[in-house]
């Protein structure tokens, strides 16, 4: 029990800093991010946890910390991608799909033996010692059945596009396609858009901040070793996305803030777009 609190404390502590990182702007509390901010998020935070996490299990820090950048810096070019991909052929989305997934396995993997992790819809591919197994996750087995309960209906044209469970709903005459007002949306790695696809790479920006979250923020069961044992080794416990975008809109709440445009999910997603939505 003792562990389990020291482990709940460094866990929250963590998770603190990390936010505080993400939304402290003094100059201006509501400016766009730009690309320090970025850096932060992508080579930054995945360091730090690095460097924690070899000195807590007494392995080399300074090789950590350099892998970890490294799979920052891969996870972030494949970001750079998606705002365009709307006009691009399939293996450009996939190509960004796996830098993601391989830049954030490497710096997960920082300080330990290398496995890589990739989500596939409701499942996630795990690769570790020549072993190729595939488990479901909470989130990502939640998220496509609350899309079908609000009415949503899978595309397998983008889903195969896209590299992950993309919906689409009927638009209403103002092109909004629920009372939020959103023009498109999404949920941990599944998002939907009206019939065209309008807006799917700001979505799918979304679905890579689902997968680089297991390195930003908590899961259930970090926060709850209880939990952690009741969830087991047969599902993979992704909840982090949810930690961190509850965590967002709550800070957005007592802020008087935007949960559409001044939380940090919200922020990189414009930014990317703003700077990379052109031709190559």
């Amino acid at each position: 029990m003792p562990f389990a609190c020291k482990n709940f404390r460094a866990t929250f502590l963590f998770m603190l800093i990390s936010f505080g990182l993400l939304t402290y702007q003094p100059m201006n509390p509501v400016k766009a991010y730009g690309e320090k901010e970025i850096l932060l998020i992508n080579l930054g935070i995945p360091a730090l946890k690095a460097a924690y996490k070899a000195d807590r299990q007494g392995k080399p820090i300074l090789k950590s910390v350099i892998q970890a950048l490294f799979g920052g810096y891969i996870m972030y070019q494949g970001f750079k991608i998606a705002p365009r991909i709307e006009t691009e052929p399939a293996w450009r989305a996939w190509q960004a799909k796996l830098m993601v997934n391989f830049g954030a396995s490497l710096a997960e993997s920082a300080g330990g033996r290398f496995v890589f992790r990739m989500d596939m819809g409701p499942v996630w591919l795990i690769a570790d010692q020549g072993k190729i197994r595939f488990k479901p996750g909470l989130n990502a087995v939640v998220a496509p059945i609350i899309h079908f309960a609000e009415g949503s209906r899978l595309n397998w044209k983008n889903t195969l596009k896209y590299g992950t469970f993309a919906f689409e709903r009927s638009s209403r005459r103002d092109g909004t396609l629920n009372k939020s007002g959103a023009l498109a949306y999404s949920n941990a790695n599944t998002f939907t858009t009206n019939k065209n696809g309008n807006h799917a790479g700001h979505e799918l920006i979304h679905t890579f901040q689902y997968r680089r979250a297991a390195i930003d923020w908590p899961n259930i069961g970090d926060l709850l070793p209880e939990a952690k044992k009741q969830i087991g080794d047969g599902w993979v416990d992704d909840t982090n996305w949810s930690a961190g975008w509850g965590l967002q809109c709550a800070w957005a709440d007592m802020m008087g803030k935007s949960k559409d445009f001044d939380i940090p999910m919200e922020k990189e997603a414009y930014y990317l777009e703003r700077k990379y939505l052109k031709p190559y």
